[in-house]
């Protein structure tokens, strides 16, 4: 089983820059090889998601991610965008 396997609807996602730890959203639900967050975490109201290749480990309710809070942010995907990953539907 890995990391993965154990991230759970409502669990936290945050990502950290070593001095401070920053709340991203809550799990909204897997898709394939991406993590949906729920939509009203976003800032803009619209789905994000993320690779679970960011996922670093899960510790009790918490995801926590390999990337920093900025890399994250720039680098989460869209619904529009999501389709347009090649085999990610």
């Amino acid at each position: 089983m890995t990391t993965t396997d154990h991230i759970r609807s409502g669990m936290l996602v945050q990502a950290g820059d070593g001095n401070a730890t920053v709340y991203l959203g809550r799990v909204a639900g897997l898709k394939k090889r991406f993590i949906k967050l729920r939509r009203r975490d976003a800032p803009d109201g619209k789905r994000r998601f993320i690779p679970r290749s960011w996922v670093d480990g899960v510790v009790g309710q918490q995801v926590h991610l390999s990337s920093t809070p900025a890399t994250a942010r720039n680098g989460w995907l869209t619904r529009a965008e999501l389709r347009a990953w090649p085999d990610s539907t």
